[in-house]
């Protein structure tokens, strides 16, 4: 095992955060905005449609060649179970078959604004009066749906009794008199379009900025909240909903894997851990940051936890059961005198229009799909290794690739696999 997986260059000290000395020297001003002000050289926010302009430009037509992919697998669906029409009222369901709507009825809800109803030759938004402008007019100009709207007083599910009465339809929601299919109807999510790489490609490395920037401005004394404010501040205004957000201040991470945000002030390290939402998908990332060097046994656990990630992702190949790539990351904690740290937190889950798809367990039957994304977060003691990574025929992808940041190469079957280092400061 040693002559298969080794670890060169730990990380070294970095210099201090730019600009900013210790408590005493923080300026009266708004902290938040002091703090969240280095902003990501191009802006990453979605631009706001223009509901005068045509919808045939380039951005229009990728997106609708998206969903119309997107539409042939809903018709392969219908034909395979013997279904006459899909409903589709989740939020996530619907970002997918839109390629990026933004329906929800809030941050985080998992149930949409409106309802889509899909056949072999229709795809039709149902909306009541309110949301109907909104919708056409920013969410889905351009994509060839049709609207059947509403008044906003009337019964939701009208219409949806109407368009499927007498028919055999499903849906991905408990509804009167259709067919739950919500498992089988999230596994035409995968594999990822080319429209989805991409705009997961974008989502990372923006979170991974996001994550970075906050590790290096915030201050000894802060507490856990006033970090967890940072990231959701910068997250938001780049058009990225913090799904998730977690803030583990000195040792809280080994009594609590995971663990929210609290009024915990931080004053050697912390480790932050951030699931985004951007255009319907989520990529999830974590950093560690360290007020002067770690010490031996943080060290030793974060270079494990490096060593597992590493693992995970070097196995992680198309057609490979997951409890294969399992068996070897317990291979590595066994190694290193850690047999039992994997029962003590979730390892990962494949990720995309929701945070956790499908859990990553010890003895699942799944194998793994080319063009699927996946999420490693093997943590020991208290710390943890975290990125998003998307797998194909060709190797794997780090989306959320750390960007000036120190790293650790780990050597998987003489393969070198960079993770992410501690940033001393």
């Amino acid at each position: 095992m040693a002559s298969e997986l080794q670890v060169h260059g730990l990380p070294q000290a970095l210099a201090q955060a730019l600009g900013m000395g210790s408590d005493d020297e923080l300026p009266s001003f708004d902290r938040v905005m002091a703090t969240a002000g280095d902003r990501p050289e191009e802006d990453t926010l979605p631009a706001l449609v223009d509901p005068a302009a045509d919808h045939f430009g380039p951005e229009v037509a990728r997106r609708r060649a998206d969903v119309d992919t997107k539409h042939r697998r809903v018709v392969a669906f219908l034909q395979a179970l013997g279904y006459d029409s899909v409903v589709l009222t989740r939020a996530d369901s619907i970002a997918w078959f839109t390629a990026g709507g933004d329906v929800a009825q809030d941050l985080t809800s998992e149930q949409g604004s409106v309802a889509l109803f899909i056949n072999a030759t229709t795809r039709a938004v149902l909306a009541d009066n309110v949301q109907s402008a909104r919708v056409f007019e920013e969410e889905l100009a351009g994509l060839g749906f049709q609207l059947k709207e509403r008044p906003w007083q009337q019964d939701p599910f009208r219409v949806v009794a109407e368009l499927t009465h007498n028919k055999t339809s499903a849906a991905d929601a408990h509804l009167p008199g259709l067919a739950f299919e919500h498992e089988r109807l999230k596994a035409l999510r995968r594999p990822l379009t080319t429209l989805e790489r991409q705009s997961l490609r974008a989502l990372g490395r923006t979170l991974a900025l996001a994550v970075e920037a906050t590790c290096r401005n915030f201050m000894p004394g802060e507490t856990e909240a006033d970090v967890a404010g940072h990231l959701a501040h910068r997250l938001i205004r780049e058009g990225v909903v913090p799904v998730e957000l977690r803030v583990a201040s000195d040792d809280r991470l080994a009594r609590y894997r995971q663990p929210s945000f609290k009024a915990a002030e931080i004053r050697r390290r912390a480790t932050i851990a951030a699931t985004g939402r951007r255009l319907g998908l989520c990529a999830s990332v974590t950093r560690t940051v360290s007020f002067g060097p770690a010490d031996d046994q943080f060290q030793a656990g974060h270079t494990l936890a490096s060593m597992v990630d590493a693992t995970c992702i070097y196995f992680s190949r198309p057609g490979e059961p997951v409890s294969e790539v399992f068996r070897r990351a317990r291979r590595i904690y066994e190694k290193f005198d850690h047999p039992h740290e994997w029962t003590l937190d979730y390892q990962g889950s494949v990720i995309g229009y929701a945070p956790r798809e499908i859990p990553l367990l010890p003895d699942s039957p799944v194998r793994l799909q080319a063009g699927s994304a996946l999420c490693w977060s093997p943590s020991v003691d208290a710390a943890r290794s975290e990125d998003t990574v998307i797998i194909d025929d060709r190797g794997f992808e780090v989306v959320t690739e750390a960007q000036n940041w120190p790293k650790v190469e780990v050597s998987v079957k003489g393969y070198p696999i960079p993770r992410p280092g501690i940033l001393e400061r």
